[in-house]
């Protein structure tokens, strides 16, 4: 089972799109930018990369204090290379959101062989503490059935929840 973690510092989802046809010239980049992060002291906690109809990358990380990370990261060279690298293989359709957090877990190597994972995002409408609520009492049912929760966050301002769950597959 995953172990659950407490992220230190500001989470962060960050959100875009990759243009059709350019998920395998653009996978080496992402790989780079995230340990680029990492070298500017962002722990990242889940990458998702959905390649169905629309490709979508969807990046969980932390930090002790992002604003110090992310001027760190521009005066990198190297970030700014990145940036050209990606440019044509992403839509301009960044979101990069601090997020609360709900959940979280962590893997260890092998514990997702053969699993598939399938991330959820909801437009909260209502009450956040009802949604909530409920979402506490289905998580732990769906666990006992073999779904993993991997991760689950709360964007309250724009009224977003995203989680991520697991299955054998």
């Amino acid at each position: 089972m995953p172990a659950p973690i407490t992220p230190q510092g500001q989470t962060t989802l960050h959100r875009f799109t990759i243009k059709p046809g350019h998920v395998d010239q653009y996978l080496p980049i992402l790989d780079q930018e995230i340990a680029l992060a990492g070298e500017h002291g962002f722990v990242t906690h889940r990458v998702f990369v959905e390649t169905n109809a629309e490709p979508r990358v969807s990046w969980l990380y932390s930090h002790p204090d992002p604003l110090v990370g992310q001027v760190r990261l521009a005066q990198d060279e190297r970030h700014r290379d990145l940036g050209e690298a990606k440019q044509g293989h992403v839509f301009r359709n960044l979101l990069v959101r601090p997020v609360e957090v709900e959940a979280m877990t962590t893997l260890e190597p092998g514990d997702a062989e053969g699993r598939i994972a399938i991330l959820r995002r909801y437009s909260i409408v209502g009450d956040w503490d009802d949604f909530l609520g409920f979402w506490r009492r289905i998580a732990p049912l769906r666990e006992r059935h073999g779904f993993r929760v991997l991760f689950a966050v709360t964007d309250r301002p724009r009224d977003l929840f995203t989680w991520a769950f697991d299955f054998a597959g």
